[in-house]
This record gives C-alpha cells, structure tokens and sequence, in this order.
C-alpha cells in the first residue's frame, strides 16, 4: 500500500515509498500500441520501483508510426505520421511471461472521432467478449490468437478492469501490462495514487496469476524473449512472430494478411493522381491555345 501522507510534495512522496522520480526522462523503449506510435516523445514525472516491476509517468509526442510486414516475397513498410500531438499518464506493470498484442480500447475515453488510441489498428483483429464487456471495452487481439485472448482475458479478470479500470485502456505487448489515461496524470493527487496503487494490487495480481503458465504452442523450443522470466514448466517464453503485434491498418486494409491489396491500392491512387494531373493539364493547355487563336 503506497504511503500518499507526503502528497503533493511528489519528491517527498517517492522517498516515502522506495520509488525513483525523475521530472522528466526520455521515452522509455517499450513496445505498442502507444509507446511505438508516439513520435519525438518524452516522458514527465516518471516514478518506478527499484525492481523494476512498476512504472507510472505521463507521456507525450507526436502522433505516428511505422510496421514492417514480410509476405509473398516482399517486405512492405507501412508508416505514417501527424501534427498531432497527444499526452497520456500510464501505468506499467511486468508479467512474468510474453504474451500476444493484446489491446482492451475502453468505449468510455473515445474522441470524438474514434479511438484513443494512436495506433490504427487493422480490420479483422477485433473479438467479441461474453456478456456486456463490450459495453465496456473493445477487444483487439492478432488473427489466430482469440483462443489465446479468451484465455487471458477471463471473466473474472475481465469483471476486475470494469471495476477498476473501466475509462481507461489496457494493453499487453511482450511481458508487460499497460494501463494508459488519454489525459495526463495529476501525480500530486493522493487519490490517483490510491486508484492506482489498488489497479496494482487488484489487476495486476490477477493478471499475474493468470498468465503465469501460459505459453505459445506455435514456437519450438528453445526460442526466448530478452528480459522474459522462464516458465516452471519449462515451455518457450516467446510469442509467435504473428502474435507479437497487431497489424497497422493503412488505408482500411491489413497489409500483413493482403500486401497485393495494399499494393494495388497504392497503385490505384498513383495512376488517378496521373489522370487528373493529365486531364487539368489538358485543359490549361486547350485554353491557352483558344485564347491564341481569338488573339490572332
């Protein structure tokens, strides 16, 4: 239980409970939804703990990103970038095991014209959850890996993050657990101390619990995630290559599943900007010869 008598003095607060603050500390390398999609960041008011287990921070920069997808023979790079800037507080949690991308996009924290989240997740990477969840919560989970979701996000654990983190999103990538606010974190605020620290011991020991044994049956034996714990059952702590990320939609199209689709799309637009490139010019050049001629 975090000792919040020192707030808002938030130095004072962190000696208090062991946590290292820094006022502001380059954006940390974490994988994502929104750590990989968050250009020119950086972080303020970051607080962890000495084991590295637990982290909160507040983290802004530039909406865009990038994803390689190797298919057919090709490698397709899809990227794109913005003006907009946004800043999310965020709470990190480490697991014990690698796990799929998983993305829980909370309904009640949408913009205005769509999700939160800065990561343009791909069609067809969506699962329906039992009962009312979805009133709740939009789940995202990479093709061939709903078993795999269903399994980490059960009822129970499900009926938790309503209860506790129900307008925020959650997201699993490698072997951490994020829990992201669309606004900043006021971290001189006892209160969202004390939200925060019951996430931590409610959530994230559930999580804890019930990821502890899972493993990827699509990799062999031998394969390992860097900084990833072993499993007492001696199963391969890794992910397979499909299942460690969402694809990046682009253009309304999966480019990992359809890169001749992406391709002819692209294509599509070239040869249309050609034509009307064509066509305008066509008519400028008929208009000025009209005009020579009426001149003559």
């Amino acid at each position: 239980m975090l000792d919040t008598a020192a707030l808002p003095d938030v130095a004072a607060f962190a000696s208090a409970n062991g946590l290292r603050h820094e006022a502001s500390a380059p954006k940390p390398a974490y994988g994502g939804a929104v750590f990989e999609y968050l250009q020119s960041a950086s972080v303020t008011d970051r607080f962890t703990s000495t084991d590295g287990t637990f982290e909160v921070g507040n983290l802004s920069g530039t909406v865009g990103g990038s994803q390689r997808s190797d298919a057919g023979g090709f490698t397709i790079t899809t990227s794109y970038s913005s003006t907009s800037r946004r800043s999310y507080g965020y709470l990190a949690m480490r697991l014990e095991r690698a796990l799929p991308h998983l993305v829980l996009d909370a309904t009640r924290n949408d913009r205005t014209f769509g999700s939160s989240i800065p990561m343009p997740i791909a069609d067809g990477q969506t699962l329906s959850l039992e009962g009312d969840f979805n009133t709740y919560f939009t789940l995202h989970c990479p093709n061939g890996y709903e078993r795999d979701a269903l399994y980490v996000f059960a009822p129970d654990l499900m009926a938790l993050l309503i209860d506790e983190t129900g307008d925020f999103d959650v997201e699993i990538v490698d072997d951490m657990l994020f829990v992201y606010s669309n606004t900043p974190f006021d971290v001189s605020d006892a209160a969202l101390w004390q939200r925060l620290d019951r996430i931590r011991e409610v959530v994230g020991a559930k999580a804890l619990r019930q990821t502890g044994r899972y493993s990827d049956d699509r990799v062999t034996a031998g394969t390992t995630v860097a900084g990833a714990t072993a499993s007492a059952t001696g199963a391969p702590n890794a992910v397979g290559e499909d299942g460690r990320r969402l694809s990046q939609g682009f253009l309304g199209t999966d480019p990992k599943k359809n890169p001749k689709r992406m391709l002819w799309v692209v294509g599509g637009v070239i040869i249309g900007v050609v034509v009307i490139i064509g066509v305008v010019g066509t008519i400028i050049v008929t208009t000025v010869l009209s005009g020579l001629r009426g001149a003559l």
